[in-house]
């Protein structure tokens, strides 16, 4: 049997691009395992998601000095920007 992993979502946004309209949730694992973005348009047709471990997230910020979840999402724009969802 499949466990269930529930996300807690902690900011969402809405975002308009090519004529289509999109939410975007950032979200969390309950359980503290990892972060999620996920972003759908207003008729569900068109879905995104992208995942990474808090390490990961820390990691890229000690080395960066950026919050990775703005990276993750500059990503997601450019990804509706270029027609790949």
């Amino acid at each position: 049997m499949t466990d269930l992993i529930s996300f807690h979502i902690y900011r969402t946004e809405p975002i308009r691009m090519k004529g289509e309209q999109f939410t975007v949730y950032f979200s969390k694992r309950t359980d503290g395992e990892e972060y999620a973005l996920f972003a759908v348009n207003d008729s569900n047709s068109k879905s995104w998601r992208a995942f990474y471990t808090p390490e990961v997230a820390s990691d890229f910020e000690q080395s960066t000095g950026q919050k990775l979840e703005k990276e993750v999402y500059k990503v997601l724009r450019s990804d509706i920007e270029s027609g790949i969802i």
